[in-house]
């Protein structure tokens, strides 16, 4: 009868174990699925520029998901850029780079010098020195990439080319277009000193009827304006590009690169 009795308890003991290891496990396995669901729909909802729903699914993975927490905030900071909230989208990002393996170093470095980029954009012709420092850093943010995540000839190495040389035509262009505001000023001023001692000197002097007046080559473009001319053409062009591939676009730079 005891025999019985203990078994009885043996058994007892057995169940209880088993209910608390399957309830924990149960628990643990609704906490990944409810991260995982999260993260895919982050993704699900930006492919279909859904960008706000983007943003909300990414911050509930961060809310529920104690790892690669990387992955919720360039989520975020990826919707964010895409509906041109760039400031909360440069933090994210930025947290982001913090955290990020160097595997997944690249992507995060791609979008936050869209950023970067869109940000001196903004402000290029309101205050073009701070202007010149963004793109500097949005250079900087790609050069700064390791190895290891964009070997040669990867679709990442591709994009980061892109990237440069995209920001680096606008750089210059925005470079030319001041220098060519302050050169100008100063041809005007001299053009004025010019029309002033010409006034002078046709006061003592008079033309020959017979004698033609030679063409003027002044209207000819200075190397200085025509480098100018091209660069804007370039970033012109580079603009136009991205509007055309969209937020749809294989990598094109009016929206950041599609979230993990």
């Amino acid at each position: 009868m005891n025999r019985v009795k203990n078994l009885w308890s043996r058994l007892r003991r057995i169940t209880k174990i088993n209910l608390i290891l399957g309830t924990i496990f149960a628990l643990v396995f609704g906490y990944i699925a409810m991260a995982t669901y999260f993260g895919t729909a982050s993704q699900v909802r930006y492919t279909s520029n859904d960008f706000p729903g983007a943003k909300k699914a990414a911050t509930a993975f961060l809310r529920v998901s104690p790892v690669q927490r990387h992955i919720g905030y360039f989520n975020r900071g990826t919707a964010e850029a895409a509906v041109g909230d760039f400031d909360a989208a440069q933090a994210d990002l930025e947290a982001a780079l913090e955290i990020a393996p160097t595997s997944a170093e690249c992507a995060v470095r791609i979008n936050l010098s869209y950023v970067y980029e869109k940000q001196a954009d903004q402000i290029a012709s309101q205050d073009p020195d701070q202007s010149q420092e963004l793109y500097d850093r949005s250079l900087k943010t790609l050069e700064d990439a390791p190895e290891q995540c964009q070997p040669k000839k990867s679709e990442e190495k591709q994009k980061s080319n892109q990237a440069k040389e995209r920001v680096e035509d606008k750089k210059q262009g925005e470079k030319a277009k001041e220098e060519g505001t302050d050169d100008s000023d100063s041809e005007d001023e001299d053009s004025k000193d010019q029309d002033s001692e010409d006034d002078k000197s046709s006061g003592g002097e008079s033309q020959d009827p017979g004698e033609e007046e030679k063409p003027d080559d002044s209207s000819g473009k200075s190397d200085r304006e025509k480098k100018r001319d091209e660069l804007e053409k370039r970033r012109e062009d580079s603009e136009r590009q991205q509007r055309q591939q969209g937020p749809g676009g294989d990598g094109g730079r009016s929206t950041p690169e599609k979230p993990w």
